[in-house]
């Protein structure tokens, strides 16, 4: 018996389109990560302080975070090869929540470490991401995913810091009927963050499946050896970027971790005010790098850009302290968030050209293993500076280690043509 040739056959979901979806899932999972950071960033510090802390222990709350991201960032990643990506999510993005409950409930300093600490352990999740996004991607596809995570990165630190000013703000909250809360809201704030992380948690144990094939791309990022990272560090293509990496990042977490600091001694701003400045960065460093920062670095090179980027920094860092009026204080930190905004994925591109071709995960792993740990480092020194050698202390070192990184940046190498051109 002949088979019914009129019956059509169940089309096969090309690729692309079967992976717009998940795509899109962890562009959402990024941007609620990123939008519970933003919210508690900015009142961080405010909220330290409300427990009698000083400059110094304000800058080691906020390198707790950091410091739980180095140690996470790797084991997440290695972990979700072995076992999955989504239940190494699942696990994390719980870790969020949790943290951030502890803030809601936070009544002494130390359980503010603890939350920053446990909330830092579940957000290092970002390299899980990231390789999922290599999983349910090809080579023509891959940038526009790992893209995507970088724009929810973006458009999280731009919201959450904006939600974070209305939530702290004790006569918006009254104006909306929430008076009773008005008087908490700092813990609120906590408690917003852990919503999202649940409702995070929610979409994708119900949406996010686990990849089809798996790659290795945790162990290939994150599963290098003490001697490949000293190779690394110590190659002659590879260790004047990996230097700017660190000093740039130290020197923008250093202005991070006190511009809050300086802002409540020199023109009282309260956390809302803070709230509204962090907003102001996040959407000039959005502004910068999907306004075209690839057709520049294409057209002049990663480079060049790098010492703009760093040069512009060193000039931003320098007048920080010294802003007379608040207007002049967003003009400069436009002008810092531009320019780190231009020197960051320059870096980052150029990293990747230098590196050999068998092992460029390997290398970004450095490379961002040692921008966290300036992200630690950065707060640490800038609350000691503040604290004990003045409010301008901290942005004369940063320059300082600007003007280094911009001297370095003169001395990269140019990257092969034929392997800039693959990439």
């Amino acid at each position: 018996m002949m088979q019914n040739t009129s019956e059509k056959l169940p089309e096969k979901v090309p690729e692309k389109k079967k992976g717009k979806p998940v795509l899109f899932l962890l562009f959402l999972t990024v941007f609620i990560d990123l939008l519970g950071f933003g919210l508690v960033i900015p009142v961080m510090p405010t909220y330290a302080q409300q427990f009698h802390a000083s400059a110094f222990v304000v800058g080691c709350v906020v390198a707790s975070y950091s410091l739980a991201q180095f140690i996470f960032t790797p084991f997440w990643g290695r972990l979700s090869d072995k076992v999955g990506r989504r239940p190494i999510m699942l696990i994390s993005l719980a870790a969020s929540a949790v943290g951030y409950l502890i803030w809601g409930f936070s009544n002494s300093l130390l359980l503010l470490f603890v939350s920053r600490l446990v909330a830092g352990a579940g957000n290092a999740n970002i390299a899980v991401a990231q390789a999922y996004v290599a999983d349910v991607t090809n080579d023509e596809t891959r940038s526009k995913g790992m893209g995507a995570i970088g724009a929810a990165f973006g458009l999280g630190f731009v919201l959450g810091p904006a939600m974070g000013g209305f939530l702290s703000s004790k006569k918006l909250l009254s104006t909306i009927g929430l008076a009773s809360m008005a008087d908490h809201n700092m813990q609120m704030i906590g408690f917003v963050a852990a919503f999202f992380s649940i409702l995070d948690l929610v979409l994708t144990f119900f949406l996010l499946p686990e990849p089809e094939k798996r790659s290795h791309s945790g162990e290939e990022r994150f599963g290098v050896g003490p001697g490949f990272v000293m190779q690394t560090l110590t190659h002659k293509n590879l260790r004047t970027s990996l230097a700017i990496f660190f000093m740039s990042t130290f020197a923008f977490a250093n202005m991070e971790a006190t511009i809050v600091l300086l802002t409540q001694q020199k023109f009282a701003f309260t956390a809302v005010e803070n709230s509204v400045l962090f907003t102001w960065i996040g959407f000039w460093i959005c502004l910068v790098q999907g306004g075209g920062i690839h057709k520049m670095a294409r057209k002049y090179g990663e480079k060049k850009l790098i010492s703009l980027g760093t040069f512009i920094l060193i000039f931003g860092l320098l007048l920080t302290p010294f802003m007379p009026s608040v207007p002049a204080l967003y003009g400069i930190m436009a002008v810092l968030a531009i320019g780190s905004g231009i020197n960051s994925p320059s870096n980052q591109s150029i990293l990747s050209k230098l590196s050999p071709g068998e092992s460029v995960g390997g290398v970004l792993g450095v490379g961002q293993s040692l921008s966290t740990l300036g992200r630690i480092v950065g707060p640490l020194v800038g609350g000691y500076l503040f604290g004990h050698c003045g409010e301008n202390s901290p942005y004369i070192v940063g320059a300082i280690s600007m003007a280094i990184a911009f001297a370095l940046s003169l001395t990269i190498p140019l990257p092969d043509p034929l392997k800039a051109a693959k990439s």
